[in-house]
């Protein structure tokens, strides 16, 4: 299998800020929406990052057919479906893109049961008149003519009603929308990632420039309409490994001078544990890791054994069922 280095395309799978220098590919000429006049880049500040990856310090380790399909989504223009069991990586890879091709700030939509086209488009707070109040919605914002794409997280659409992914088509496969009443030539509008900005959309017109880069995750709880998974490049995500646990460690508790930082045999311990374990095992990792850290471990194994207490540990990071 090839390695990161030998990707055809600039996503290399890493998860470290400008991994590469490859220039963005040209969009086929049939996903050219072009959108316009380009707006300024987007806050390249992204405050859930942090939560999500952590410091990344050292390259992550990607599975080929990750970054291979990865790239085929950005070379195409395609939403990129992925699939799989909750704690794989999902929602993450999202982030990760976005970090290491420098696209600045991930628009979130969270998908619940109620949860509609419209809500993604925009919210108005003035109902029956379209001169004031009107936020565009993650959905929305991505659409918006940004030079560079921007990343948008449909994050559990399977929880969906089967309208939501019917109607999502109609917008992924023209690049944009309308708001659907008359509305001024001037309108301009407030976006979620940027409230104070003021966003003109000549006619009510949302197109964009570039394509966003389209993630969207579900469970497999809902089949979601082949309309929808014929117009993306699938991927199914795995349960993390022994390498991608130790490179996880390795970013969350580097070897600062006076820092918690787990031994090694305790790293090695817990990736066992995580390996054997059901279920998302990477919050329960990478907490079990803190938790020893920060001496919990050591001063269970004062008066205790050693193998003992790393189960104990392990076993308060599970959740109970009632």
């Amino acid at each position: 299998m090839p390695s990161n280095s030998e990707s055809w395309g600039p996503y290399r799978g890493t998860g470290l800020p400008g991994a590469t220098e490859k220039e963005w590919p040209d969009a086929p000429a049939w996903r050219n929406f072009g959108g316009g006049p380009d707006l300024p880049p987007p806050p390249v500040d992204d405050p859930y990052a942090p939560v999500v990856l952590g410091a990344v310090r050292q390259p992550l380790p990607a599975h080929p057919d990750e970054v291979a399909r990865v790239n085929a989504a950005l070379h195409l223009r395609r939403p990129l479906l992925l699939m799989g069991e909750p704690g794989t990586g999902k929602s993450s890879l999202a982030y990760r893109i976005s970090r290491e091709l420098g696209l600045g700030r991930v628009l979130h939509w969270r998908i619940t049961s109620l949860s509609t086209l419209r809500e993604g488009l925009y919210r108005d707070g003035h109902e029956g008149g379209y001169g004031h109040g009107i936020r565009l919605g993650p959905l929305g914002t991505a659409f918006l003519p940004y030079r560079s794409p921007r990343v948008l997280l449909i994050d559990r659409l399977d929880r969906a009603e089967i309208a939501l992914p019917e109607d999502l088509c109609t917008v992924l496969g023209g690049g944009g929308f309308v708001l659907p009443c008359a509305v001024p030539a001037d309108l301009r509008v407030s976006t979620d990632d940027d409230p104070s900005a003021a966003v003109q959309l000549p006619d009510g017109a949302v197109r964009c420039h570039a394509f966003p880069v389209v993630v969207i995750t579900t469970t497999g709880e809902r089949d979601l309409p082949l309309d929808l998974v014929r117009r993306c490049v699938t991927l199914r995500t795995h349960r993390p490994g022994p390498e991608l646990l130790r490179a996880l460690a390795a970013n969350r508790f580097p070897p600062e001078p006076g820092g918690p930082r787990p031994a090694e045999d305790v790293v090695d311990a817990f990736v066992e544990r995580a390996c054997a374990a059901e279920g998302p095992v990477v919050e329960r990792f990478l907490d079990a890791l803190r938790l020893a850290a920060d001496g919990v471990l050591q001063a269970m194994t004062e008066d205790g054994d050693w193998q003992e207490a790393v189960e104990t540990l392990w076993r308060w990071t599970t959740p109970e069922e009632p």
